[in-house]
């Protein structure tokens, strides 16, 4: 008997996008609809593998109401660049009758106020407040906020070069950085619509916070993870954080805005709060779910087979 929810998928064609519109395939017949959202007919092409396996393509711009009309779940996969223009978006879907919102979070836990003011996440902070303000407008309308931890494949990526088996990283070999791989976020992320809304309550009653995660070391641990699952040892320089705040101030000032957020980014991984349970460490709902997630291990094991 098929599902009885209708969801659109905002942002499927990127690199997250499309590991969790692979996900809902797998599970289509758990919902009643699962389309995903494209601008213009040339863009639809890019789904037409989807679209043979029974996914809707809905054409429009995800600033107008008219594509969200008749779904209960959009889901907002957007990239950086776009992670601004989310609440215009949020307040599109609610006009046009969507009761449920996923904001482009999955990531590490940004209610920590280490990094609650991070650059990397104003844009996020901005969604997660236009959220709370539909909510308080519309009560029929509730968010899911969903903390990951960092993409375990993405953990070592920003300042570290493979072919030379070299990294700079800005901070502390033993700070602990949580992650989940992708294939696990994307399974999270589809169960969770299957599983009953249960609102957070307090100043939230419309919001449901998810926190699920693969697993968390000291990011030392995590780069000898790397190493043997490639067999190769790799050359890491750990310089203090203070020099890539002072890199993306540089950044700031010369309008460079995808410097700033590079930079940004650069000091969260080694900082220790890169960590999907930040707020009170280990307390995660993983056992809202019925699988058990890759080790960080296991991942790179994967990821890099066939690479070494």
């Amino acid at each position: 008997m098929p599902g009885t929810l209708s969801v659109l998928l905002v942002g499927a064609g990127g690199a997250w996008g499309r590991p969790l519109l692979e996900q809902f395939i797998k599970q289509k017949s758990s919902f009643k609809r699962v389309a995903v959202l494209a601008r213009d007919q040339n863009h639809a092409e890019k789904f037409s593998d989807a679209k043979a396996q029974g996914v809707e393509i809905v054409l429009g711009s995800f600033l107008d109401s008219a594509p969200y009309k008749g779904f209960d779940v959009v889901m907002s996969l957007v990239g950086n660049p776009l992670l601004r223009l989310q609440p215009a978006m949020i307040q599109a879907a609610s006009a046009a009758g969507v009761t449920h919102f996923y904001p482009g979070e999955w990531n590490s836990d940004i209610d920590q106020p280490e990094i609650a003011n991070m650059r990397y996440f104003r844009d996020k902070q901005a969604t997660r407040a236009q959220c709370h303000a539909t909510a308080q407008e519309n009560p029929n309308f509730k968010y899911t906020i969903f903390i990951t931890g960092i993409f375990t494949e993405w953990t070592l990526m920003f300042g570290w070069d493979h072919e030379k088996k070299s990294a700079v990283v800005f901070g502390d070999s033993s700070k602990r950085i949580g992650s989940t791989s992708i294939p696990d976020i994307a399974r999270y992320t589809v169960d969770s619509l299957l599983i009953p809304f249960k609102a957070d309550g307090g100043a939230f009653p419309n919001r449901r916070t998810i926190r699920a995660q693969g697993g968390s070391k000291p990011y030392g641990e995590l780069v000898a993870d790397l190493e043997e699952a490639r067999g190769m040892k790799y050359s890491v320089e750990y310089r203090d954080r203070a020099e890539a705040l002072k890199l993306q101030e540089q950044a700031r000032q010369q309008g460079d805005e995808a410097g700033e957020m590079f930079w940004s980014i650069r000091t969260l991984p080694a900082s220790g709060y890169g960590v999907a349970d930040g707020v009170e460490e280990g307390k995660l709902d993983n056992d809202l779910f019925d699988f058990t997630p890759e080790t960080q291990k296991e991942t790179f094991e994967r990821f890099w087979s066939g690479q070494k």
